[in-house]
């Protein structure tokens, strides 16, 4: 029996102009492996625009790693970003290097300190503590 999933899919950020006003208007926060530069739109989506340069990453395949690795993180935690905002991630060189599961935790932690996420994993508890029983 084969069973069907819904699968969070991006909006994508495709537009120079509304990628410069991002660039140029946003908050933004670093990390080893990408920087996160995020600014308020008046939607009720959250759009996603990812940036590879040849100049930081080099080659073509490089460059595409990236892309691929920031947009399945971006895809899996879109549940998790508050709505109406557009989100610019830059690969940094070192992200082609790296696993799914690292690149996650970068954009995780950038998210979390710009305050974009509506729930963070740490506040989820499987059991209620010895005060709220």
């Amino acid at each position: 029996m084969i069973s069907l999933v819904a699968v969070a899919s991006l909006v994508r950020l495709r537009h120079r102009k509304a990628i410069e006003r991002v660039l140029r208007e946003g908050r933004s926060w670093s990390t080893p492996l990408l920087k996160l530069i995020v600014a308020p739109n008046d939607l009720e989506v959250t759009r996603v625009a990812v940036i590879a340069g040849r100049r930081a990453l080099g080659k073509a395949v490089r460059r595409n790693r990236a892309k691929r690795l920031l947009r399945e993180a971006a895809r899996l935690h879109l549940h998790e970003i508050r709505p109406g905002w557009d989100l610019v991630l830059i690969a940094r060189p070192d992200l082609p290097d790296r696993k799914r599961q690292e690149a996650e935790a970068a954009l995780c932690e950038a998210l979390r300190r710009l305050g974009l996420l509506v729930a963070s994993r740490e506040g989820h508890r499987e059991s209620p503590s010895e005060e709220e029983r």
